[in-house]
Parts: structure tokens; C-alpha cells; sequence
């Protein structure tokens, strides 16, 4: 037995009302393609096998009647199950045009939702039953022939039926009979409005017993508002023999909208008035949820605390939220829209923000990306961009929806902070500093003493003196370039401004802050560089920062395990660098007192620190991996206590010319 769900097709150029009837569907155990037009019809009718077809009479290019003839001239299509939709009642000659071309049924627009279902229902089962017997070969040939056969009669039912409407008083009887247990409400009524014939259905809506409204005027039951657009209809429908629909509201305990469908007919030589009522309770609750909703959706873009720009496939901003023009400088909130939003990148930024515009056309998302915007007045600010799309029902790509935070004073302060922290580093050098400047000082000294005790003893020469004052001024330089260095590393540096970052350099710059101290420590440090290795884009000072902060706290672990342990060992940091193909990778090891495994995932967080009061600010490491991460790096941590710990920096090597 096929457990595989029947498959129903939808044809209509209206993309509302697609929609309307796959919602009507939304619990039919079966799945519910659609089309707008012929061509994409027959392109699903022709990969599918659909246990009914539902199909629009009135489309461009291609109306119903073309295509369900096309749908019977396919190969293994031809006995499809077509029903028509139509917004108005044909008259006999293009009903038979219909059921030539394969109808089975006719429907009139709006359907109602019990008669569309109840309908679907029967050719559901249909279909059940022809893929059971299909599945056996020993009843395939019955089964199609059972199958033909059940579609022979429904098509002779709905020929009947529509022949009934025009019979004698004497047919009358068959006529309420087939209709009785219709989901439509049908009866008929004269130019008065007095009511002939009436099925249950149609009895049921007007809130009576049917043998109670026989006789009755049909407009007791109307809504005072609709009674005189219904008497201007009945006159324009006995005079032209016309078809017209409205929607009223009938005048019942429960008040119920309905749509009604009235067409002029000569019945045993008198004009009559056919009429079929739906009742559309459940079409008015949809078209209010889609109200509702529409309305929550722009109280959200409203209210939400982010900028929101909506923008169509071409980049041109189609809707935008209030915080969304107040960033962009568009106090009187009605001159961003049909702007293009190209127009607020500066010319800095427009490379990026192309490639978030790729990003999100193919991944579909792209989330927390800085970058520098332009407000209306042309001045500049920092933002912080997530980009996503939006797709249509079919998953088709309709449009980009733009978040915007502006971060400047997010970025203010934590240029502060990393200054601060920058600072704080500069404190720990302090005691280094001035062993490192004593050395040279020493050297300049005794240097000194040397040319005075050759003049004394006058045995200098002119070489010797030369040698003697080319190492003072050597050592002098040297001290000079400390103080420099130490300068510049605590000069602030504009976040923005990114020059060649020479990886080598900066951590033989580092090490020579923090060497003497560390010596005077008795902690031996070593490296394993410089190796020959590509300039990348990137901030000297900041990735200075970064070395000397984890040179630091690489010397804080080893002394709090002297103290822990009580005794000497040999204390140890390691620098190692290497480069692989797509990365440098930099490891900074010690074998200090190590971190426990609960804490690794915290030493990161933002004023985390496992020193005592006083001796951290709990923002170093945290400082240290934005910094990396600016770089679209990575920063491990792995540790084990009174073993040590190892922070592993991985970077991606993108060079200044790979940036442009």
C-alpha cells in the first residue's frame, strides 16, 4: 500500500486567494502545490501526479479551459480530476465547455470553506482508493476501469444537477433531493423577494426550519444597511438576466456575513432569481488575523529598540523603523525611504559592506559586523550591522532586512578601558624598566672611566678613543629607544587607523620591556623567532598590548606557585611561533601554577581575575582576545594546575594587499 500523501494543484493568477485556499486546506491530510500561471501548471501536472486539479477559469496567456484541454492531451495526465473556479456563473454553453474539456465540478469564488473541503475530501479518497489498487497488480486494469467509471458518473451528477435548476415543478423534487445536503446554501426566490424552494444548508443560515420559509420574503432576513443594495441588484438581475455577488450580512441571532450569488433564469416560462449563499465567517477571521498581524508587524518595527531598514533585491530602502531614521539623521522621518542605501556608506566602508551584501545572498545571514555609516548630514558614525533575508512563501528571496546598532560610544569606551588596561601594563614594567636602563648606563660608565684612566696614564690613541665613544653612544641609543618604545606603547592609538603588523617585532618589542624584570625574577625566557613570516593588516601597539599582557600573567603564575609550593624550581616562559599555510600561530607557555578547568571558560569575561585585590583589573585577557578577534583570529587557552598553562593565538594571514 503507497503511504505517500495525494498531491492537490491550485491554479489562480490572484496570489491572495492562492493563499486563502491553501489555507482553507491547511489540515487536509495532503500536499497543496500552487501556480499563478498555465505554463507553471503544466510543468508541476507533468512531474507530479495529482489527485485533483483545481484551476482558475479566468488567467492571462492561458485561461482555465486551455489548460485543463492541454492537462488531457498529457501522457498518463488525462484523467486528472479537474474542478473550475469561476467568479461568476457561466451560463449553460460554457459549463458544457467545461465538462468537455474534463471538468468534474464548477466552484464560485469566494468558496466556501465546508463545501471546498468536503469536496477535496471525495477526490482524497478517490485517489486513496485508485493508489491502493494500483499498488496490486492483480486489480490494476479494475481499478483504472472503477476509476473512469466513478468520474463518468461524478461528471453525469454535476450534469444533472445543473439541468435540475431548469426543470418543472414535476423535476423539483429530484432538484431538492440531489441539493438537500449541499454545503452551499441554494433556494430561489421571485422579483418580491418571496421564497419558492430552499435546500437545508440554506435553511440552516437563515436560522429557520425550510417548511417555515417557504413563502417568506427573503429580504426579512438581510441587514438593514444591505436591503438597498440588494433591491437595486434584484432589479438589475430580473431586468438583464444577469449574474451579480455581494457580500451582506444576514439578520439573525448570530448575525452571520455571508456572501451571496444571485443569477437571473426563466423557470416554466417565469423569470426567477437563483441564488447560493456561503457563509464566510471563517474568510472574515482570516482577512482579520492578516489585519492583526500587518499591525503587529509594523508596531513592532515601530517600537524595536534597533535601527530596522527593509530593502528590495536592488538595494532601495522600502520601509524603515523610527530608530532607524533617527540614526541616519532623518529627523522629520519621511526622506529615507526610495533612498538607496548605498548612499549611506562612505567610501570607506563600501568594500565591506559589499561583502556583507554577498555574505547574506548566500548564506542568508550575516550577523554583528562593525563597520562606518553616513547619516543624512554626511557625518559619520560606528555601526554594528546584521543583515538577513526575507523570503516569500515559496521560499523565493523578496527582500534584506538591515539591523543597525550605533556602537560609538560602545567603541569610546572600550578604547578607554584597553587604555587603561595599557596603563596598567606600563605600572608592572616599571621595576623592569629601570634595571633594563641601568645596564647600558653601567656599560656607559665604565667606558667612561676607561678613557679617563688612558688619558692619566697617557696611553690612548685616537682608535681606542674612537671604540670607547662609538659604545657610549651606542649604549645611549639604546637607553633611548626604551623610553621611546615605552612611549609610543603607552601613547592612545586610533582604533581605525591599521598599518603592516610585523609579528616578529612586536614580540621582540614586548620581550625587551619585560626582559630585565624578568631576569631579576629568575624566570628564563625564550623565543623561538624571529622566522621569516608575512606582514599583516593590523594595529603594532595593540598586538604589543596583547604579548605583554600574557608575558605578565605568565610571570604572575609562576611566582604565586613559588609561594604556593614553598620552594624553588625552575621557573620557565616559551614563545613559539610557526606558520603553516594559512596561519600564524603563536604559543606562550609557562609552568606555572595553571588554571582550574572550571575557570578556563571564565578567564575571559570581562573583570574576571583570579588574583587578589589590588594586583589585576580582571580586563587584560579579555582586552587581549577582542584584540585578536580584530584580527579574525582565535585565542585558546589550555592549562592544567601546578602544571602550567598554554595560550595558543591563531591568526589568519591576510596582508595589506589581500585587504584592498
Amino acid at each position: 500500500m503507497n503511504d505517500l500523501k495525494s498531491k492537490i494543484l491550485i491554479v489562480d493568477d490572484d496570489t491572495y486567494y492562492l493563499t486563502l485556499l491553501k489555507t482553507i486546506l491547511k489540515n487536509i491530510d495532503a500536499y497543496v502545490h500552487i501556480a499563478e500561471t498555465g505554463e507553471n501548471a503544466l510543468k508541476l501536472i507533468e512531474e507530479n501526479d495529482f489527485a485533483l486539479a483545481i484551476l482558475d477559469i479566468q488567467m492571462p496567456d492561458m485561461d482555465g479551459f486551455e489548460l485543463a484541454m492541454k492537462i488531457r492531451s498529457l501522457k498518463n495526465r488525462d484523467l486528472v480530476p479537474i474542478i473550475f473556479l469561476t467568479s461568476y456563473f457561466s451560463d449553460e454553453i460554457q459549463m458544457f465547455k467545461g465538462y468537455d474539456n474534463g471538468a468534474i465540478d464548477y466552484l464560485s469564488k469566494p468558496v466556501n470553506k465546508n463545501i471546498f473541503v468536503n469536496k477535496v475530501n471525495i477526490f482524497l479518497q478517490l485517489d486513496l482508493q485508485k493508489r491502493n489498487l494500483i499498488s496490486s497488480k492483480e486489480s490494476l486494469e479494475k481499478s483504472k476501469l472503477e476509476l473512469e467509471i466513478q468520474q463518468k458518473e461524478m461528471k453525469i451528477k454535476n450534469r444533472e444537477l445543473l439541468k435540475s435548476q431548469k426543470e418543472t415543478e414535476k423535476s423539483q423534487k429530484k432538484y431538492i433531493k440531489l441539493y438537500d445536503f449541499a454545503p452551499t446554501g441554494y433556494f430561489t426566490i421571485n422579483r418580491d423577494g418571496r421564497i419558492f424552494e430552499i435546500n437545508l444548508k440554506g435553511a440552516r443560515l437563515l436560522g429557520e426550519d425550510r417548511s417555515n420559509l417557504i413563502d417568506l420574503n427573503f429580504k426579512e432576513f438581510i441587514d438593514n444597511g444591505m436591503l438597498l443594495e440588494l433591491n437595486n441588484f434584484l432589479v438589475d438581475v430580473f431586468e438583464n438576466m444577469t449574474h451579480l455577488g455581494c457580500e451582506i450580512k444576514l439578520k439573525t441571532a448570530n448575525e452571520i456575513p455571508v456572501y451571496v450569488y444571485l443569477e437571473g433564469a426563466v423557470i416554466d416560462e417565469k423569470q426567477k432569481c437563483l441564488i447560493s449563499m456561503v457563509d464566510i465567517t471563517d474568510l472574515k477571521k482570516t482577512e482579520i488575523a492578516l489585519k492583526e498581524s500587518e499591525e503587529i508587524y509594523h508596531s513592532l518595527l515601530r517600537t524595536s529598540p534597533d535601527g530596522i531598514i527593509i530593502t528590495d533585491l536592488q538595494g532601495t530602502i522600502t520601509e524603515a523603523s523610527d530608530v532607524a531614521h533617527e540614526l541616519l539623521g532623518d529627523k522629520d522621518s519621511f526622506g529615507i525611504e526610495k533612498m538607496h542605501f548605498m548612499q549611506f556608506i562612505p567610501n570607506s566602508s563600501r568594500r565591506e559592506f559589499v561583502r556583507i551584501c554577498r555574505t547574506t545572498s548566500s548564506d542568508g545571514l550575516v550577523q554583528n559586523i562593525e563597520i562606518k555609516l553616513r547619516r543624512v548630514d554626511n557625518s559619520e558614525f560606528i555601526g554594528e550591522v546584521s543583515c538577513t533575508q526575507i523570503k516569500g512563501q515559496n521560499g523565493e528571496l523578496r527582500a534584506y532586512m538591515t539591523d543597525i546598532r550605533d556602537i560609538s560610544e560602545r567603541k569610546l569606551l572600550e578604547k578607554q578601558i584597553r587604555h587603561s588596561e595599557r596603563m596598567a601594563g606600563i605600572g608592572e614594567l616599571a621595576t623592569g624598566m629601570a634595571h633594563e636602563i641601568n645596564q647600558p648606563l653601567n656599560t656607559i660608565s665604565l667606558s667612561i672611566d676607561n678613557i679617563i684612566y688612558s688619558i692619566d696614564n697617557k696611553t690612548i690613541t685616537d682608535a681606542y678613543l674612537k671604540t670607547k665613544i662609538n659604545k657610549v653612544f651606542d649604549n645611549i641609543s639604546r637607553i633611548k629607544n626604551i623610553i621611546d618604545h615605552v612611549r609610543t606603547f603607552s601613547r592612545d592609538q586610533d582604533d581605525f587607523v591599521q598599518s603592516e603588523l610585523d609579528i616578529n617585532r612586536s614580540i621582540n618589542n614586548s620581550i625587551s620591556m619585560i626582559l630585565e624584570q624578568m631576569n631579576h625574577k629568575g624566570i628564563i625566557l625564550s623565543f623561538n623567532g624571529p622566522i621569516e613570516l608575512p606582514g599583516l593588516k593590523g594595529n603594532t601597539q595593540r598586538f604589543e598590548q596583547v604579548m605583554l599582557n600574557l608575558l605578565i600573567n605568565a610571570k604572575d603564575a609562576l611566582e604565586e606557585k613559588k609561594r604556593k609550593l614553598g620552594k624553588s624550581f625552575k621557573k620557565r616562559i616559551e614563545i613559539l611561533i610557526q606558520k603553516t599555510k594559512n596561519q600564524i600561530i603563536i604559543e606562550v607557555k609557562d609552568n606555572g601554577i595553571g588554571i582550574p578547568s572550571e575557570n578556563i571558560d571564565k578567564v575571559l569575561l570581562p573583570f574576571y581575575t583570579s588574583k587578589p585585590p589590588g594586583h589585576g583589573t580582571g580586563l587584560g585577557l579579555s582586552i587581549s582576545y577582542g584584540i585578536i578577534k580584530e584580527l579574525n583570529g582565535e585565542l585558546e587557552i589550555h592549562s592544567e594546575v601546578l602544571k602550567g598553562t598554554t595560550i595558543r593565538i591563531i591568526i589568519p594571514i591576510i596582508t595589506l594587499s589581500q585587504k584592498k
